[in-house]
Protein backbone atom coordinates (compact mmCIF):
# COMPACT_ATOMS: atom_id res chain seq x y z
CA UNK A 1 0.00 0.00 0.00
CA UNK A 2 1.37 3.29 -0.99
CA UNK A 3 -0.73 6.16 0.69
CA UNK A 4 -0.76 9.97 -0.85
CA UNK A 5 1.65 10.95 1.49
CA UNK A 6 4.01 8.63 2.98
CA UNK A 7 7.71 10.09 5.21
CA UNK A 8 10.12 9.58 2.97
CA UNK A 9 11.82 6.96 5.64
CA UNK A 10 9.35 4.76 4.69
CA UNK A 11 8.96 2.98 1.28
CA UNK A 12 5.48 2.06 1.43
CA UNK A 13 3.38 0.47 4.32
CA UNK A 14 1.95 -3.19 5.50
CA UNK A 15 -0.66 -3.44 7.07
CA UNK A 16 -1.30 -6.92 8.58
CA UNK A 17 -4.97 -8.27 9.76
CA UNK A 18 -4.96 -10.77 13.11
CA UNK A 19 -7.81 -12.61 14.28
CA UNK A 20 -6.79 -15.34 17.42
CA UNK A 21 -10.02 -17.50 17.90
CA UNK A 22 -10.59 -17.55 21.87
CA UNK A 23 -10.13 -21.10 21.47
CA UNK A 24 -6.81 -21.04 19.65
CA UNK A 25 -3.17 -22.06 21.08
CA UNK A 26 -1.83 -18.58 22.40
CA UNK A 27 1.61 -18.96 22.19
CA UNK A 28 1.38 -21.16 18.73
CA UNK A 29 -0.51 -18.15 17.20
CA UNK A 30 2.34 -15.75 18.17
CA UNK A 31 5.00 -17.80 16.59
CA UNK A 32 2.66 -18.02 13.22
CA UNK A 33 2.25 -14.27 13.87
CA UNK A 34 6.00 -13.50 14.11
CA UNK A 35 7.39 -15.77 11.15
CA UNK A 36 5.07 -13.70 9.09
CA UNK A 37 6.25 -10.82 10.22
CA UNK A 38 9.72 -11.41 10.34
CA UNK A 39 9.35 -12.67 6.14
CA UNK A 40 7.74 -9.21 5.52
CA UNK A 41 10.60 -7.07 7.17
CA UNK A 42 13.13 -9.08 5.53
CA UNK A 43 11.55 -8.32 1.92
CA UNK A 44 10.48 -4.90 3.02
CA UNK A 45 13.23 -3.26 5.48
CA UNK A 46 12.23 0.24 5.05
CA UNK A 47 8.02 -0.35 4.94
CA UNK A 48 5.94 1.12 7.91
CA UNK A 49 4.83 -2.15 9.19
CA UNK A 50 0.94 -1.75 11.00
CA UNK A 51 -0.50 -5.30 12.89
CA UNK A 52 -4.04 -5.05 13.81
CA UNK A 53 -6.84 -7.36 15.04
CA UNK A 54 -8.86 -9.11 17.84
CA UNK A 55 -6.38 -10.93 19.69
CA UNK A 56 -8.22 -12.58 22.37
CA UNK A 57 -6.02 -13.67 25.01
CA UNK A 58 -2.53 -13.86 22.86
CA UNK A 59 -0.05 -11.32 23.75
CA UNK A 60 2.60 -10.75 21.20
CA UNK A 61 4.23 -8.13 22.92
CA UNK A 62 6.76 -10.01 23.47
CA UNK A 63 7.46 -11.86 20.49
CA UNK A 64 7.88 -8.06 18.59
CA UNK A 65 10.02 -6.64 21.21
CA UNK A 66 10.74 -3.87 18.41
CA UNK A 67 7.15 -3.03 17.75
CA UNK A 68 4.80 -1.17 19.70
CA UNK A 69 1.32 -1.28 20.82
CA UNK A 70 -1.16 1.75 20.92
CA UNK A 71 -4.52 0.51 21.83
CA UNK A 72 -4.25 2.05 26.00
CA UNK A 73 -8.51 1.63 26.39
CA UNK A 74 -10.47 -0.76 26.76
CA UNK A 75 -12.46 -2.52 23.58
CA UNK A 76 -14.48 -5.08 25.42
CA UNK A 77 -16.22 -4.31 28.81
CA UNK A 78 -12.78 -4.42 31.45
CA UNK A 79 -10.31 -6.06 28.79
CA UNK A 80 -8.01 -4.81 25.98
CA UNK A 81 -8.59 -7.83 23.35
CA UNK A 82 -7.96 -5.38 20.06
CA UNK A 83 -4.17 -4.36 19.53
CA UNK A 84 -2.31 -2.66 17.19
CA UNK A 85 1.08 -2.74 16.75
CA UNK A 86 3.87 -0.68 14.81
CA UNK A 87 7.28 -0.86 13.92
CA UNK A 88 7.85 2.82 14.87
CA UNK A 89 7.49 5.00 17.93
CA UNK A 90 5.46 7.62 19.28
CA UNK A 91 3.34 7.44 16.27
CA UNK A 92 -0.42 6.90 17.54
CA UNK A 93 -2.31 8.29 20.32
CA UNK A 94 -5.63 5.99 20.97
CA UNK A 95 -9.30 7.37 21.64
CA UNK A 96 -12.23 5.06 22.73
CA UNK A 97 -14.93 5.05 20.52
CA UNK A 98 -18.69 3.50 20.72
CA UNK A 99 -19.33 0.62 19.35
CA UNK A 100 -20.49 0.06 15.56
CA UNK A 101 -24.11 -1.38 15.40
CA UNK A 102 -24.54 -3.85 17.71
CA UNK A 103 -20.72 -4.82 17.77
CA UNK A 104 -19.89 -6.08 20.88
CA UNK A 105 -16.38 -4.43 20.47
CA UNK A 106 -15.53 -0.91 21.22
CA UNK A 107 -13.65 1.44 18.46
CA UNK A 108 -10.52 2.92 18.81
CA UNK A 109 -9.91 6.22 17.25
CA UNK A 110 -5.93 6.13 16.69
CA UNK A 111 -4.85 9.83 16.24
CA UNK A 112 -1.23 9.87 14.00
CA UNK A 113 1.11 12.21 15.91
CA UNK A 114 3.90 11.00 14.57
CA UNK A 115 7.39 13.88 13.94
CA UNK A 116 9.23 12.80 10.79
CA UNK A 117 12.51 12.62 10.33
CA UNK A 118 13.08 15.54 8.70
CA UNK A 119 11.66 17.59 11.51
CA UNK A 120 13.53 16.16 14.36
CA UNK A 121 16.38 16.29 12.50
CA UNK A 122 17.95 19.49 14.18
CA UNK A 123 18.19 22.20 11.81
CA UNK A 124 21.94 22.90 9.85
CA UNK A 125 23.32 26.07 9.04
CA UNK A 126 25.91 26.21 5.95
CA UNK A 127 28.03 28.84 4.66
CA UNK A 128 28.26 29.14 0.59
CA UNK A 129 30.77 31.74 -0.74
CA UNK A 130 29.90 33.13 -3.57
CA UNK A 131 31.47 34.84 -5.99
CA UNK A 132 30.75 38.38 -6.71
CA UNK A 133 30.82 40.48 -9.99
CA UNK A 134 33.63 41.65 -9.98
CA UNK A 135 35.48 37.92 -9.00
CA UNK A 136 33.48 36.52 -12.19
CA UNK A 137 34.67 38.91 -14.30
CA UNK A 138 38.24 39.05 -13.43
CA UNK A 139 38.30 35.27 -13.82
CA UNK A 140 36.89 35.42 -16.96
CA UNK A 141 39.84 37.54 -17.66
CA UNK A 142 42.14 35.31 -16.54
CA UNK A 143 40.80 32.32 -18.83
CA UNK A 144 40.66 34.69 -21.60
CA UNK A 145 44.87 35.38 -21.20
CA UNK A 146 45.50 32.40 -20.10
CA UNK A 147 47.73 30.56 -23.07
CA UNK A 148 45.56 27.02 -22.59
CA UNK A 149 47.86 25.25 -25.39
CA UNK A 150 50.97 25.11 -23.13
CA UNK A 151 48.75 22.51 -20.45
CA UNK A 152 47.26 20.39 -22.94
CA UNK A 153 50.03 20.57 -26.29
CA UNK A 154 53.27 19.29 -23.96
CA UNK A 155 51.75 16.53 -22.06
CA UNK A 156 48.39 15.67 -23.75
CA UNK A 157 45.51 15.02 -21.43
CA UNK A 158 48.37 14.43 -18.44
CA UNK A 159 48.13 17.96 -17.31
CA UNK A 160 49.27 17.57 -14.28
CA UNK A 161 52.88 17.19 -15.41
CA UNK A 162 52.76 20.88 -16.89
CA UNK A 163 53.22 24.44 -16.03
CA UNK A 164 52.39 25.65 -12.74
CA UNK A 165 48.79 28.10 -13.07
CA UNK A 166 49.63 31.81 -13.93
CA UNK A 167 49.70 33.70 -10.54
CA UNK A 168 46.24 36.07 -11.37
CA UNK A 169 44.59 32.81 -12.13
CA UNK A 170 46.16 30.63 -9.17
CA UNK A 171 44.81 33.59 -6.80
CA UNK A 172 41.12 33.57 -8.42
CA UNK A 173 40.61 30.13 -8.69
CA UNK A 174 42.47 28.47 -5.70
CA UNK A 175 42.34 31.38 -3.12
CA UNK A 176 45.75 32.23 -1.48
CA UNK A 177 46.39 29.50 0.86
CA UNK A 178 46.26 26.73 -2.42
CA UNK A 179 48.97 25.47 -3.85
CA UNK A 180 49.83 25.32 -7.35
CA UNK A 181 49.38 21.85 -7.24
CA UNK A 182 46.25 21.90 -6.01
CA UNK A 183 45.20 24.24 -8.55
CA UNK A 184 46.78 21.59 -11.54
CA UNK A 185 44.62 19.06 -9.83
CA UNK A 186 41.73 21.19 -10.53
CA UNK A 187 41.83 21.71 -13.71
CA UNK A 188 42.67 17.56 -14.12
CA UNK A 189 39.75 16.95 -12.30
CA UNK A 190 37.78 19.86 -15.08
CA UNK A 191 40.01 17.81 -18.13
CA UNK A 192 41.44 21.52 -18.71
CA UNK A 193 39.22 22.45 -20.40
CA UNK A 194 38.31 26.21 -21.40
CA UNK A 195 34.35 25.37 -21.96
CA UNK A 196 34.11 23.50 -18.99
CA UNK A 197 35.41 25.57 -17.02
CA UNK A 198 33.26 29.01 -18.68
CA UNK A 199 30.63 26.88 -18.14
CA UNK A 200 30.48 26.14 -14.27
CA UNK A 201 31.19 29.82 -13.98
CA UNK A 202 28.07 30.48 -16.03
CA UNK A 203 25.84 27.85 -13.71
CA UNK A 204 27.30 29.28 -10.65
Amino acid sequence: MRPYYLPREFTHALVVVVYVPPSANADAACDVLLSAVSRLQTQHPDALLLISGDFNHASPSSSLPKFTQYVTCHTRDNKTLDLFYANTKEAYHSLPLPPLGRADHNLVHLLPVYKTLVHRQPAVTRTVKKWSEEAEEALKDCFNTTVWDVFSDAHGEDIGQSHPLPDGLHKLLCGEHRTHQDCTELLQQKKGRRELLCLEIKRS
